[in-house]
């Protein structure tokens, strides 16, 4: 119960600590001339007459960050207003501090602005603070972020209902997680499983090998006893024949000097 209590708040603190979006810049973008939205935590209702430009704010975010989706356009040159030559669409992140903290604790600025520049004849480019960044480097940006610009339940445009009812639950789980946040911490489980099923794999393998240690002990144990005892039997041996010619050299001197003795006898 402790874990799981564990897990949820740090979902919460992962929830609290996300940046929203404080404002959408649009200019030269669909039907934009110069547009500023400005957003505010929670949900945000924008109204207006068809034609108004509506859905255009959310295709704006959606190019800001990178979604490869365009329901409005094959290329992302048919996106500029008519007339112009490029457009710039900017997605502002808050990152005001509260209490001590900012949703995005490495950035120092109150703001985090992702803006993206897109030219007629196709060409495109990507700014952060100010500073040029690769489209690699926006989409790591956003992964830190927790921001997936491709996921349905994150920027959901008008005719993507359907596609996402269409998903398997599975599918659908996989983006709910990717969306809260939890895909993080079901890699890091996935992560510490592979870890823990490694350490398992290695725990068995020494203890195969330590098993192996042991009986290559015990067998090493009873050769070196074995040596010592043949070594105490070849002592002994070695002693028995020492012992064994001396006594063969006592006989041989006793049967010498009875035969003196037998001659001295003679003698007289």
């Amino acid at each position: 119960m402790k874990q799981k209590k564990n897990t949820v708040e740090a979902l919460g603190e992962v929830a609290l600590r996300r940046a929203y979006i404080r404002e959408v810049i649009l200019e030269n973008f669909m039907s934009h001339e110069y547009s500023r939205i400005p957003l505010k935590p929670g949900i945000n209702i924008v109204t207006g007459p068809n034609g108004a430009g509506k859905s255009s704010i959310l295709l704006g975010i959606a190019v800001a960050l990178g979604q490869t989706y365009t329901e409005r356009s094959q290329k992302l040159s048919d996106l500029i207003r008519r007339g112009e030559e490029a457009a710039r669409v900017s997605v502002i992140f808050d990152n005001s501090e509260v209490e001590g903290r900012r949703p995005i604790p490495w950035l120092t600025s109150d703001q985090l602005v992702v803006t993206r520049y897109i030219k007629k004849n196709g060409d495109y480019w990507h700014y952060v603070n100010n500073r040029f960044k690769t489209k690699a480097e926006v989409d790591h940006l956003l992964q830190q972020l927790g921001i997936n610009p491709n996921n349905m339940l994150i920027i959901m445009h008008q005719n993507m209902i359907e596609q996402f009812a269409a998903k398997s639950n599975i599918e659908k789980l996989k983006m709910v997680e990717d969306a809260v946040g939890a895909s993080h911490f079901r890699r890091r489980i996935i992560e510490a499983e592979e870890k823990l099923r490694n350490v398992q794999s290695e725990a068995q393998t020494l203890k195969r090998s330590l098993e192996e240690a042991r009986t290559a002990v015990e067998y090493w144990r009873e050769e070196y006893e074995k040596l010592v005892k043949k070594k105490m039997l070849e002592e002994q041996k070695k002693k028995l024949e020492i012992e064994l010619a001396w006594s063969e050299v006592q006989e041989v001197e006793e049967d010498i000097y009875r035969l003196q003795e037998k001659i001295e006898a003679l003698k007289l």
